[in-house]
């Protein structure tokens, strides 16, 4: 092996225009006052892997609590995290070394969580279904199957003498 080929084993660069997490994450306890309003810092940000990013953001971070709030499975993940921080930029707090912290008030928090359910991807599976429903509903198309295979398994039906008038 050469030096190239080692590079490349060792050095992959990360796409983010791929599958993963959008996350929505909150610094508890942060209370900021606009005349009237509450606000919440919330980071908006991309991983493949929220829980760990989580994890390693609390390493890696002055100490405070952080929790995420909300993650959704997306095609793009660099895509749409632009596409947040672009719409929500008036309220980017301007920090030295991120851009994805945002402070929310009610309103806007509200239309934050809108918008990451608009963007989301659910993955169908059948456990999201109550056990009740599926049962009922296999009952019914049992009961529709046997009401069908009784009428077609009737003659038919003679036709009817006309009467003269």
């Amino acid at each position: 092996m050469d030096l190239d080929e080692i590079t490349t084993i060792i050095y992959q660069p990360k796409n983010d225009h791929e599958p993963g997490f959008i996350y929505l994450m909150e610094a508890e306890g942060y209370h900021g006052l606009i005349p009237g309003c509450y606000l919440r810092r919330c980071k908006i940000g991309l991983s493949r892997n929220p829980e760990a990013r989580l994890d390693n953001f609390h390493r890696n971070q002055p100490p405070c609590n952080v929790k995420i709030l909300k993650t959704i499975y997306v095609e793009d993940m660099a895509d749409v995290e632009g596409e947040l921080h672009q719409q929500f930029s008036q309220c980017n707090v301007e920090l030295i070394k991120s851009q994805e912290w945002f402070d929310f008030n009610p309103v806007q928090f509200m239309i934050v969580n809108w918008e990451f359910e608009k963007r989301s991807l659910h993955v169908f599976s059948i456990s999201d279904l109550p056990i009740k429903l599926i049962i009922f509903s296999m009952i019914g198309l049992v009961g529709v199957g046997t009401v069908a295979g009784r009428l077609t398994s009737q003659s038919p039906m003679q036709p009817q003498k006309q009467l003269a008038k």
